[in-house]
């Protein structure tokens, strides 16, 4: 009888335990078929058409765990590993390049450890949160687009939404206000300089969103990647449709001074299981010695949910940029249809 006592008094003990801790496994992918021309325009021939399987057009196809445990007293422990998946062509990843990371998060805010999204990032992603897409193929912003092959207006480099060895804090909320900053560690020894530095400032009220991000890229060994980006967004649900839109600033202080501005705005309607989305952007890149490049794009896109986590889509970009003299010398034109799944 003693024994049986002891042994239901282990069980109940393990069982609290586990009710304290979580762990979801999640993911999403997405593959799509569709054709692309993306590329450099030279003497008026632009790039061939690329019929192709794309991965990640609609959203980022990625595996995931994430996890937390109540300490008490309102502290919890909290991680998370995120790897990226290559759903058309998957090859070896390194498991979390993503996000890797180990944190505490209570009343005082949430500090994060290790690698994860950037605090501007936070903003950045703000801006376009009423297209249907998060994935660089088909964003509508030509300051700076990830396509393989494509340099944005002003051939600025992007700021990278993620960084490795980052210490990140983000504040509670106090009447709709917060805030968070970020610093990614460079580790490397003197006199060379490779950090990250990132903060935002935010206030969300009912059906408005509004927020400042700033980063800044430090690197004095190639004076072209050390960049600051300034980013103003904004977003409000109006129930029938939502918008978002925004200023980004990309802005080298090297040799040759380079600021790129893009201005942005998304519009997002559901319609039963339909939801519809366009997106525009216009962008001007500027040096002393005045405007160099600019260019514009829309973007185009319907979804259908077959399910809360499967929908069927259809999607499409415009995009090109033109020198100080008018003449077109890159574009990015790409449509595809496809399936994206959540899990």
């Amino acid at each position: 009888m003693k024994k049986s006592l002891i042994a239901l008094a282990v069980l109940a003990a393990s069982g609290a335990a586990m009710a304290q801790s979580s762990v979801t496994v999640y993911g999403r992918l997405d593959a799509s078929v569709g054709s692309g021309k993306v590329g450099n325009i030279t003497n008026g021939v632009g790039p061939a058409s690329n019929t192709q399987l794309f991965n990640s057009s609609l959203t980022s196809s990625r595996l995931g765990f994430r996890g937390t445990e109540d300490l008490g007293g309102g502290l919890k422990a909290i991680f998370a590993i995120e790897t990226s998946v290559g759903v058309d062509s998957p090859v070896a990843s390194s498991l979390g390049d993503r996000a890797a990371f180990v944190g505490l998060s209570g009343g005082f805010g949430t500090i994060k450890l290790g690698r994860h999204d950037t605090s501007f990032d936070d903003i950045r992603d703000l801006m376009v949160s009423s297209n249907l897409w998060d994935s660089t193929n088909f964003a509508s912003t030509e300051t700076i687009v990830g396509t393989t092959g494509f340099a944005g207006v002003g051939n600025l480099a992007d700021y990278g939404d993620r960084a490795s060895n980052q210490i990140r804090y983000e504040s509670p909320t106090f009447g709709g206000f917060s805030a968070g900053v970020s610093y990614a560690f460079d580790e490397v020894a003197a006199p060379t300089k490779q950090d990250r530095t990132a903060f935002n400032l935010r206030y969300k009220a009912g059906n408005l969103d509004v927020g400042y991000g700033y980063q800044e890229n430090k690197d004095n060994t190639a004076l072209a990647s050390n960049i600051e980006y300034n980013t103003l967004a904004a977003a409000y649900n109006f129930g029938a449709f939502r918008v978002s839109g925004g200023w980004n600033q990309a802005k080298n202080k090297g040799a040759t001074p380079t600021k790129a501005d893009t201005y942005t705005v998304g519009v997002n309607v559901p319609v039963d299981a339909l939801d519809f989305s366009v997106g525009y952007s216009t962008s001007k890149a500027k040096r002393p010695a005045g405007t160099f490049e600019k260019g514009d794009a829309f973007s185009a896109g319907v979804t259908y949910s077959l399910s809360k986590r499967t929908r069927l889509y259809a999607l499409l970009t415009n995009g090109d940029i033109e020198n100080a003299a008018g003449v077109k010398t890159r574009q990015r034109d790409i449509y595809a249809v496809g399936v994206a799944h959540t899990f």
